[in-house]
This record gives structure tokens, C-alpha cells and sequence, in this order.
């Protein structure tokens, strides 16, 4: 039996494609729903203070729309920088989260599994014949690591430590 990444590789993408954007679209309308249950409470609380955090969840409530509206168009080099820029930051806060976990000893759910989903979207992203037909050159993607991992690091070491 021949590896799922291997057949990715040898066929046509284009399939690959849709299978990848329906999981998208799955995970962002839970991401968003819990979002949404996020900003009622917000809107509810008469002493809570607006964080980096809560800026950043209210944000993908526009952010993650405008990813999928900028994957429709034709030229689809934006929309998969969106995405991908999103899910390497959030992996890299993830796994960020390990420090808590060991540090509290809180659940292991709390960074595991996101790691797990994040992980996998980002290197399905990268794959070279998904990439290749949103567009994302190699040069795309060594950029958007190159920038948006030592941010994630400095989100990290901004919300643990000061």
C-alpha cells in the first residue's frame, strides 16, 4: 500500500485541493464558532480588558474570510498565504503552549491536538504540488516561515513572561 503523501505527489492535485479546502473549511467554521462564543462573553463581561489575545481571536473573524474570498479569485498566491501564514503561527503558539502545560500541569488536550491539526495544515500547504497550484513558490514559503516564526516566538515569550 503506497503512502496517502506519495499519492499526492503523483496525482492530479487538483482533487487534493478540494479534499485539503473542505477540512479548511470544517476546522475555520469551528475555529470561528468558538470565536463567536469568545466574543459573547467579551460583549457580556462589564470588567474584562481587551488582550493580544482576544485582539488576535476578534481579528480572524475578518482574517479568516478574507483568506477563503482571496482563494476564489484566480490568482490564489494570497489566499494560500493567509492560510498558511495563520497556521504557522498558530502551530508555533501551540507548541508554545507546552511550557504552560508542563508548567501548570493543565490538559493535554490544550496543545496537543492543535499541534496535531496545525501541523498537518501547514505541511499539506507545503506540499509541492498543492503549493505549486496555489502558486506559492519555494521562495514564498522560505519568506513566510523567515517571518512569521520569530513573531510567533516573540507573541510567545510577550504573553508567558511579561
Amino acid at each position: 500500500m503506497k503512502p496517502i503523501i506519495y499519492s499526492i505527489r503523483k496525482d492530479n492535485p487538483l482533487i487534493w485541493v478540494k479534499f485539503l479546502v473542505i477540512l479548511l473549511v470544517i476546522f475555520y467554521s469551528w475555529s470561528i464558532a468558538g470565536t463567536l462564543i469568545i466574543l459573547d462573553d467579551y460583549i457580556h463581561c462589564k470588567d474584562c480588558h481587551l488582550n493580544l489575545y482576544l485582539f488576535l481571536k476578534f481579528f480572524s473573524l475578518f482574517y479568516i474570510p478574507l483568506a477563503f474570498y482571496k482563494l476564489s479569485k484566480p490568482k490564489k498566491l494570497w489566499g494560500w498565504i493567509y492560510i498558511y501564514v495563520e497556521q504557522l503561527f498558530s502551530l508555533v503558539i501551540h507548541i508554545g503552549m507546552v511550557y504552560s502545560y508542563f508548567k501548570n500541569n493543565g490538559s493535554i488536550d490544550g496543545f496537543l491536538i492543535p499541534v496535531m491539526i496545525r501541523g498537518f495544515f501547514a505541511y499539506c500547504l507545503c506540499i509541492d504540488p498543492l503549493a505549486d497550484y496555489f502558486g506559492a513558490y519555494i521562495g514564498y514559503r522560505q519568506i513566510a516561515r523567515t517571518v512569521i516564526i520569530p513573531l510567533a516566538v516573540i507573541y510567545i515569550l510577550t504573553m508567558y513572561f511579561f
